[in-house]
């Protein structure tokens, strides 16, 4: 039987870059659209108290998240620096530990939420008055954490692996039975917040499920064996996905903070305004994670094969297309994002609508930037190089955003306070420059390949 081709090793470089290119970004665009159809349902159907709701609920899950991403991340990347090394064994061996890690983490979950849900809305600013619509959401939403954070693990193994496609089938058929579902129990039975849980939670499981028929294949690495006692790895390939964690936990926390002004300042219409502006932004940033998480599974590989030449051409490719979208995305939130906020906000509450418009027009210029940034970022979480990487990462999504942020309330009061974000984004793109030239391929791979006669 023919051996099958590793397109992160072989063949064309663009071929191989968009293998794991578009499933990725198709994906993360699907599973950008769920949180924005729930909105759209909330909004429509609960209100502009439930969107706000489920804005302030958000931080804590982009931190709890955040850690379940750097376990999934870290321990992928490094299974692909085995994969190109040609060690299966120690790449399925540290999938086997990472599934473990996962499942603790998640019932470990479902204890914290279920005992301690009313101090945590309190910490998180919210006026009881939400609490209920908070609890309607957050209580049958922790019943799903196993297999939401199980199939996040699934989601980067089985992608590595070879079967990015497969991931994609899993995502859409996901976020498509997610919309049915917030049709059937918000729109027509009414369950409001609950439902919205309740319709997020199925789709986890569909997702996982269809991924789990990955062991159908026969010609992938990714099998469960009972791990080897060597449990140190795992903490180191955390510590690598460590960028993936401070990315999650800094967007949480500047969440949380700007919801904190944003609730001060305008109640809870003006959360449901900044709520627009920060979905706005969800797409572009997940195309970019997109085009992340595929330039981390050929990177990744490239290193351990010491194969400099390809690793060169994935980030010119994914340099390109970073440039373009950038533009693009820019363009069209700053001519057309008055008809985005119209799906969420009735046109008839104008100081809403002028409200979210004014947020939007501020953040649009962040796209380039951010990709860049993201971009980085990834790269260097790929060669093994975690601390720079969560350098960008907690500069960009935090440090610089909140330093801005008091500047501006103090000194600069006149200038809108979202401008912070989109200035931290420029301000660290500065120092990940600096840091890709250190690590960039000659530097991190000594000995270039050289490039090979490519078959498309």
């Amino acid at each position: 039987m023919k051996k099958s081709i590793n397109p992160a090793l072989e063949g064309s470089p663009v071929v191989g870059y968009l293998t794991f290119a578009i499933p990725s970004v198709i994906a993360l665009l699907a599973l950008s659209a769920a949180p924005i159809i729930d909105g759209l349902f909330i909004a429509n159907f609960v209100g502009v108290e439930g969107l706000a709701a489920i804005n302030l609920i958000i931080p804590v899950f982009t931190i709890v998240l955040g850690v379940a991403y750097m376990i999934a991340i870290g321990g992928s990347v490094t299974a692909g620096k085995f994969i190109g090394e040609k060690n299966q064994e120690a790449a399925s061996d540290i999938f086997s530990k990472t599934l473990i890690v996962g499942i603790l983490y998640s019932f470990l979950l479902l204890l914290a939420g279920k005992v301690w849900s009313e101090e945590l809305f309190s910490l998180l600013g919210a006026k009881p008055d939400l609490f209920p619509l908070m609890h309607d959401y957050l209580d049958w939403l922790l019943w799903f954490m196993p297999t939401y954070i199980v199939g996040i693990v699934y989601y980067y193994y089985v992608r590595i692996s070879g079967f990015p496609t497969l991931v994609s089938v899993a995502v859409v058929v996901g976020v498509l039975i997610n919309v049915i579902l917030n049709y059937l129990l918000i729109g027509i039975l009414n369950y409001g917040l609950a439902g919205a849980a309740i319709a997020t939670g199925i789709s986890s499981i569909v997702m996982l499920l269809i991924m789990l028929t990955y062991r159908l294949f026969k010609d992938g690495w990714l099998r469960f064996s009972f791990p080897k006692s060597d449990w140190k790895i795992m903490a180191r390939a955390a510590y690598n996905g460590i960028s993936d964690f401070m990315d999650e936990v800094s967007a949480g926390i500047v969440t949380f903070v700007l919801n904190l002004i944003v609730i001060k300042t305008w109640g809870s219409g003006g959360v449901a305004a900044f709520s627009v502006a920060i979905y706005s932004l969800y797409v572009g940033y997940l195309f970019y994670f997109g085009l992340s998480e595929a330039l981390q599974a050929v990177s990744s590989q490239c290193f351990g094969a010491k194969n400099v030449y390809r690793l060169r051409e994935f980030l010119k490719i994914n340099t390109i297309m970073v440039v373009i979208s950038g533009v693009l995305f820019t363009t069209i939130l700053f001519f057309f994002g008055e008809v985005f906020i119209g799906f969420f906000i009735d046109p008839g509450e104008t100081d809403l609508v002028a409200l979210s418009r004014s947020f939007i027009l501020i953040l649009s210029p962040i796209f380039i930037f951010s990709g860049l940034n993201i971009m980085i970022s990834g790269y260097l979480t790929a060669i093994h190089r975690p601390g720079p990487s969560a350098s960008i990462a907690v500069l960009r999504a935090m440090v610089f955003p909140l330093v801005l942020l008091y500047i501006l309330i103090k000194f600069f009061p006149e200038i809108p306070f979202p401008a912070a974000v989109t200035g931290g984004e420029i301000l660290a793109l500065v120092l990940a420059v600096f840091l890709f030239m250190k690590f960039r391929p000659s530097k991190v791979v000594p000995k270039p390949s050289s490039p090979l006669k490519e078959t498309v």
